[in-house]
């Protein structure tokens, strides 16, 4: 049996999901993190607490990262970090990758998923797009990104990732920064433990947007948007903030419309579980990004393409013909049963843990 690890982070749960669907599919798969976060996202172990970083914290975290070549087969990193690569820590050390390098001597297969910020260039990004977080004056980050996080990608992209199997990207920007990457679907929801609630038309519409950073979505053209209709309009629009998932999933069952970012490019694992529970999503698309996802995929994309330009207008025609969303919200049901169902997205990637020169079969 493939003996297979997933880590050091949990972001968005796509680990944790596609690890216990890769125990479906046959494999010893386990989800090891260095530390949680406030999401408070499932691992099978967590070795310290998040920042603590006294002596006993970094001898747990350092012992058990060159144990991993030895008890697995195939190590799966995530947002290009490595056990030894301490980030809460602070600023990198020469044990960072440590323990990448010492499986790859040992011939063990390597694969890494890029999320986002882990990769993206943000002066590349700012100059290539009309839309990025990137800009300067939305994310509150881009300041430090240009003086000290982007050199930190480059040193990612020019000297880790070549020492990796394959590396799989979840965003379709990503690729402008690591070509010859492979774009992978989020397999971040189990979307069959999930029952859709079809929007029905018949009330007033209730319109939510969940941000996990607000200056990362475009939040705050959001709601600027939003208190605008409210005022001409019988609507009503919830914030998602803070709130416990559980608590957080009730507010999306009786939700008609998810707004899920302006700025990406690209929808988030959030835009999936509402797809599974049925509910239309509006978003802006960056179609230049989509040269590397299945044509079959573009084709049944279900999102409704908004620009913070056009938003308003674009709810506006939402909002005089609610009926169409139901019709939507099952074809965004349909999307994510047959592009993010995490069974077979788990196959495929077993796949390319057997052999990684194959083509992720989805």
């Amino acid at each position: 049996m493939l003996r297979v690890l997933h880590g050091p982070v949990n972001v968005g749960n796509q680990p944790w999901v596609l690890s216990r669907y890769e125990r479906v599919c046959g494999l010893r798969s386990d989800l090891v993190v260095n530390y949680n976060t406030w999401f408070g996202y499932q691992a099978d172990q967590v070795l310290t607490p998040l920042s603590r970083g006294s002596v006993q914290d970094k001898l747990r975290r350092f012992f058990f990262a060159l144990s991993v070549p030895f008890r697995y087969d195939v190590v799966h990193y995530y947002f290009g970090l490595s056990f030894t690569s301490w980030n809460d820590y602070g600023l990198k050390t020469p044990l960072w990758f440590r323990d990448l390098k010492l499986a790859r001597r040992l011939g063990r297969k390597v694969f890494m998923t890029l999320q986002g910020c882990d990769v993206r260039l943000s002066a590349r990004s700012a100059d290539r797009n009309r839309y990025t977080p990137c800009t300067i004056g939305e994310c509150a980050a881009a300041k430090n990104c240009r003086e000290t996080l982007d050199a930190q990608r480059k040193f990612l992209i020019d000297q880790v990732i070549p020492l990796v199997d394959k590396t799989f990207i979840l965003n379709p920007e990503l690729m402008h920064y690591v070509p010859g990457a492979t774009f992978l679907p989020y397999a971040s929801v189990d979307i069959n433990a999930l029952r859709p609630h079809y929007p029905d038309g018949c009330k007033p519409l209730t319109i939510v947007h969940a941000p996990s950073d607000p200056s990362l979505k475009g939040t705050k053209y959001i709601v600027e948007v939003m208190e605008r209709l409210k005022k001409k309009y019988e609507i009503t629009f919830k914030l998602v903030q803070n709130v416990p998932h559980g608590e957080a999933l009730q507010l999306y069952e009786q939700a008609d419309l998810l707004i899920d970012q302006l700025l990406f490019g690209w929808y988030g694992g959030i835009a999936v579980e509402l797809m599974a529970l049925g509910k239309p999503v509006a978003c802006y698309l960056r179609e230049e990004d989509f040269g590397c996802l299945p044509g079959e995929m573009i084709e049944a994309l279900p999102i409704i393409r908004v620009t913070k330009e056009s938003l308003e207008s674009d709810l506006e025609r939402i909002i005089a013909d609610p009926d169409q969303l139901g019709a939507l919200g099952r074809r965004s049901r349909e999307f994510v049963e047959r592009w993010h169902n995490p069974q077979r997205i788990a196959a495929a990637v077993a796949e390319c843990y057997q052999s990684p020169q194959l083509s992720l079969r989805l």
